[in-house]
């Protein structure tokens, strides 16, 4: 037969039984779906922010700051291992500088402003690897990027540099060489084709590196 129970008794083996659910219940309540997909597409937001941070933060060479340009691109962009493309920009002091007047030296163009943190720290070192490789083929052309002579004629009083500063102030050289962050820099061999593209403020060993490899290069 079957057994009877009471109702104490079935009111104790209830008690039990919320008991034990109530062990095994997570101490959290479980979040809906909607909820959950929130959560996770916030973390997922957050951790490509933290990368993007990390990324265009870090030492090293991959140090630069974005640039807006008020010309548009003309003509092919530049690629290594092809001619780098021919420009000409007035200098600070009068003349006029020619890429291709330059044939047979080595020659180190950067893109960069006086306003740009990794730009100011690295013209020391550029200074100092011009002085060491001028003497064996070196010529390094600065473009700033929108700046007025005035601004750039300071910077360089204060800070002595020798290597010539050009004036982009209308950015039509930057455009034409897609300039996306300052600083930017391009090594064109004796040649004239161009060797290398790098996007980011340089530490002096690479730059030695660079230029010795360039200085080497006798065409491709």
């Amino acid at each position: 037969m079957r057994e009877v129970l009471s109702q104490p008794e079935r009111l104790e083996d209830s008690l039990e039984d919320e008991e034990q659910l109530e062990l095994l219940r997570p101490p959290f309540p479980r979040p809906r779906l909607g909820a959950m997909r929130n959560i996770v597409a916030t973390v997922l937001v957050g951790l490509g922010i933290a990368a993007l941070v990390w990324f265009f933060n870090r030492p090293g060479d991959l140090s630069f700051r974005s640039v807006t340009l008020t010309a548009s691109a003309s003509g092919p962009a530049p690629k290594e291992g092809q001619p780098a493309p021919e420009f000409s920009v007035p200098l600070l002091d009068g003349s006029t500088f020619r890429l291709s007047d330059y044939r047979g030296q080595a020659v180190w163009v950067n893109f960069w402003a006086t306003w740009c943190p990794p730009c100011r720290a690295e013209m020391p070192d550029i200074q100092e690897v011009y002085q060491a490789y001028r003497e064996q083929g070196l010529r390094v052309v600065a473009l700033s990027i929108g700046e007025g002579r005035g601004d750039v004629q300071a910077y360089v009083n204060k800070t002595g540099l020798t290597f010539d500063i050009g004036l982009d102030s209308d950015t039509a050289v930057s455009a034409q060489y897609r300039i996306v962050g300052i600083p930017t820099h391009f090594f064109v061999d004796r040649d004239g084709v161009l060797r290398e593209i790098r996007i980011g403020a340089l530490n002096k060993k690479g730059m030695e590196k660079r230029v010795s490899q360039l200085l080497e290069e006798t065409g491709p």
